[in-house]
């Protein structure tokens, strides 16, 4: 017996990519899966869309309205708790958490599956830029520096333990959502897959590498892979999820490490003839005094006015 899959899309200004993803996922071999999108209150006409696509093709997928754009996990814990909901408390099966700016190989689930009944745990793709080249498998944190790393090609291999595993593309069983619980939505965009990682783990579910999953991601689609908005979040959810994590002098040498780079970037910014160069130093300051300050959710500044 196969057991369900509920493949999660979250949309936001995005239809194009969403259709596309759509379409590779007409191919997949895995016998039991449904898909459910989330439209994360697109302001254009994703919707409009979504909704021509359905009734073209009745049935192909769910779609959810998400009242207000709250970010990744909110819009992708609608779809989560939807699916929960449908399925009941005791039901077996997973939640394929997929990126909408991804086209899938069509053995792509069923090597996810195999590789999730393995453990017992949660599993993850191999991640390719669209032209075929490798782009991640994972993320590894410095607990001392804060700084973090990718597994390196080389290195990669079938079943491998990861640290911490990427939202693009995730298997999760229904039952670590129910021991875990869902995804953060402090963090709005960026590194809430990681402390979601950390979660399944602690309740005792591995996270492991399925190699035969190949996914093809463009990455950043939404706000741009260097956009001022990615660097704002970068900068401030790495250091909320690294000071969730750390111990009191783990701490203590991840905010003397940020201070220095932050110094050396402010003064290689200041000699800089480059504007763009000197709005990331900025950028980076407001993140981090927002750290600081506690405030997560969206970011609350106007990024495209900065000079």
């Amino acid at each position: 017996m196969t057991l369900p899959v509920y493949i999660l899309l979250l949309n936001y200004r995005g239809a194009d990519d969403t259709l596309a993803c759509l379409d590779s996922l007409k191919l997949l071999d895995y016998p039991n899966y449904r898909i459910v999108v989330v439209d994360n209150d697109s302001p254009d006409n994703s919707v409009d869309r979504l909704k021509s696509r359905l009734a073209s093709q009745p049935g192909s997928f769910r779609l959810i309205e998400a009242p207000r754009n709250g970010g990744f996990s909110y819009g992708n814990n609608l779809g989560i708790q939807a699916v929960l909901a449908e399925v009941g408390d005791r039901a077996h099966g997973y939640i394929w958490l997929l990126n909408n700016d991804t086209t899938v190989e069509p053995d792509s689930l069923s090597a996810l599956v195999e590789e999730a009944r393995r453990t017992g745990g949660v599993a993850g793709s191999l991640m390719l830029y669209p032209d075929g080249s490798y782009q991640q498998a994972g993320t590894r944190f410095n607990l001392w520096t804060g700084r973090t790393r990718g597994y390196p090609e080389q290195g990669v291999k079938d079943g491998m333990p990861v640290e911490t595993l990427t939202g693009a593309s995730m298997l999760i069983p229904f039952q670590a959502f129910r021991a875990a619980g869902l995804l953060d939505e402090r963090f709005f965009l960026y590194f809430e897959d990681g402390e979601a990682s950390f979660r399944f783990a602690q309740h005792g579910f591995r996270l492991t590498l399925s190699t035969k999953s190949i996914v093809y991601h463009k990455e950043g689609a939404t706000t741009g892979k260097k956009s001022r908005l990615t660097q704002y979040y970068f900068h401030r959810n790495r250091l909320r999820l690294l000071f969730q994590r750390a111990n009191a002098l783990q701490k203590l040498t991840i905010a003397l490490y940020t201070a220095f780079r932050l110094l050396r970037s402010v003064v290689k910014s200041g000699f800089s003839n480059k504007a763009e160069r000197r709005v990331s130093t900025r950028i980076e300051v407001m993140a981090l005094y927002d750290f600081w300050k506690g405030i997560h959710g969206p970011c609350p500044h106007n990024l495209d006015n900065l000079q």
